[in-house]
């Protein structure tokens, strides 16, 4: 019994300074060539999925749509329109022409 006692009074030495600092410093080593491993990785599959994202073509949809209403703004029209469930027959000017008759207006 006094044999268990004593062993557990004993004071258990410190480790060794060398061998402290070897672990430290691999540690630290690993540990910044995993975070700069980690970076290069996010940062090759960022481009990569912007550039996937990236759409060089103008869709036809909308470009023809453009097309066809910048026509519609440049000549004169009528156009019928719905306003409280009564058809109304409206004429569209070309936009310039609009332009010049607020501008007279507001003078």
């Amino acid at each position: 019994m006094q044999s268990e006692a004593t062993a557990t009074t004993e004071q258990l030495d410190d480790p060794e300074m060398g061998s402290t600092w070897f672990y430290s410093i691999v540690g630290i080593i690993i540990f910044v060539v995993f975070c700069l491993a980690v970076s290069v990785l996010f940062f090759g599959v960022e481009d990569g999925f912007v550039e996937d994202q990236v759409i060089d073509k103008a869709p036809a949809l909308s470009t023809t749509l453009r097309s066809e209403q910048q026509g519609l703004l440049g000549q004169y029209g009528t156009y019928a329109e719905e306003v409280d469930d009564k058809k109304v027959e409206r004429v569209r000017i070309p936009i310039d022409r609009a332009i010049e008759l607020m501008s007279s207006q507001t003078k």
